[in-house]
């Protein structure tokens, strides 16, 4: 362990690797940033090392809601699996299916892949999973939900002698119940937040290395507007809406400020989604308000401030879009939910059910800038680019003709009489 990375392991690390290298079938269930994704890669890399595979028949397949989660699951897998020779491919939706037919005409060790995508695979006989050794579910509990219980079922019925390692943040007793039926000797690890004294009411509380453990509830009649002027004090902030319909309506509400913003949703293509992601890792935007697409796996450094705009649709969203800042041992963000007078008792039971402390400021009150610059600080003011003057008729050069002021009336030559 210690020679994958610095420093000692964190403690869902202390407490699965040894089930996980050992072979046994184990459930992790740990905050996010908590380093649950090098239990798995160090797992697979264990099982896997020393054995060949075979054409368009993996050893392992690691399955991921989305596919940024499914592109950074591959990321660490294959610097994991460096050293032991393994060949690590991506299989998501998005682009065209001859592509993976292609990927898997050489050996892949790993197959790693959004659900959907791989049970197309399978359908299509490119992908054979006789040959899996390992299954591995990040975000177990989507995974088995609605959303992907169909594909996620099919997947672990074509490989039903494979041992099993699942992980997520969020696991209630059905998900451990729905795990234990198929792997009777399931090891459960659970490694809860530490809990929060009751006084921690001032913003360097919030600050904190890991998770974060606090949420300020902001009760407004009008979140959205609420929300802009949070914007205006984010440096790299995430926002998220209930809706897809609801992005852009936020992205240009915040961009007509002088914010810079984007907004990505579940319909937007790959490109575009990649783009988003990128712009506010890099700084090149300040602000991304997305869907429950974010919520999930956006392993982004540096996010100073979670914003839900209106209520979560779940306890599990409040706890995975909230994970977004604070990730690992980076120091942890502000985390707000603006909400309507009639939503702020039913968010903020959830928050203190997962073990956050909450604070609910009612927004409207007449010192309400005061009190948004205490909790997130004071707006961020751009300097000014003065544009350059425009060159003047002498100082221009001779290579710059003037332009006519008509444009020429093209009239097409007459032909010659023979």
């Amino acid at each position: 362990m210690t020679a994958l990375v610095p420093g000692a392991p964190t403690p869902i690390q202390a407490a699965a690797l040894a089930d996980a290298v050992g072979g046994g079938n184990l459930l992790a269930v740990a905050p996010t940033g908590s380093g649950k994704t090098l239990v798995f890669a160090v797992a697979v890399t264990h099982r896997l090392a020393g054995s060949p595979s075979r054409t368009g028949r993996p050893r392992a397949l690691v399955v991921a809601p989305t596919r940024e989660l499914a592109e950074q699951n591959a990321e660490v897998l294959a610097e994991v699996g460096a050293g032991a020779g393994l060949k690590v491919a991506t299989f998501v939706g998005g682009q065209p299916l001859t592509r993976d037919r292609r990927a898997l005409i050489a050996p892949v060790d790993v197959a790693v892949g959004t659900p959907g995508r791989l049970a197309d695979l399978v359908r299509a006989a490119a992908l054979a999973l006789d040959d899996v050794d390992l299954v591995v579910l990040d975000e177990a509990d989507q995974l088995l939900g609605p959303s992907f219980a169909e594909q996620t079922g099919s997947l672990l019925s074509d490989c039903p002698d494979a041992g099993l390692v699942a992980t997520t943040a969020t696991a209630d007793e059905d998900i451990e119940a729905l795990l234990a039926r198929r792997c009777p000797d399931l090891r459960v690890h659970r490694v809860e937040h530490s809990p929060v004294p009751s006084s921690a009411t001032t913003r360097d509380d919030t600050a904190g290395a890991g998770a974060p453990r606090r949420l300020v509830v902001l009760s407004s009649p009008d979140p959205n507007g609420l929300a802009v002027r949070l914007a205006a004090r984010c440096n790299r902030g995430l926002f998220f809406v209930p809706r897809r319909d609801a992005v852009e309506p936020l992205r240009a509400a915040v961009a007509d400020i002088g914010v810079s913003a984007a907004g990505v949703a579940g319909s937007a293509s790959p490109t575009r989604r990649a783009g988003a992601f990128a712009d506010l890792a890099s700084g090149a935007v300040r602000v991304l308000v997305s869907t429950d697409l974010a919520g999930r796996g956006l392993d982004i450094d540096g996010i100073g401030h979670v914003v839900h705009v209106g209520p979560p649709h779940s306890m599990d969203d409040l706890v995975h879009r909230s994970g977004r800042t604070g990730r690992g041992d980076a120091r942890a963000g502000v985390v707000a939910a603006v909400l309507r007078p009639s939503e702020v008792d039913r968010v903020a039971d959830q928050a203190r059910s997962v073990g956050m402390s909450v604070e609910i400021v009612d927004a409207t009150r007449p010192d309400s800038e005061q009190v948004l610059d205490g909790l997130f600080g004071p707006e961020i003011v751009l300097p000014r680019v003065r544009r350059a003057p425009a060159p003047s008729e002498r100082s221009r050069r001779p290579s710059q003709p003037r332009r006519p002021a008509q444009s020429r009336v093209h009239r097409p030559k007459r032909k010659k009489r023979s």
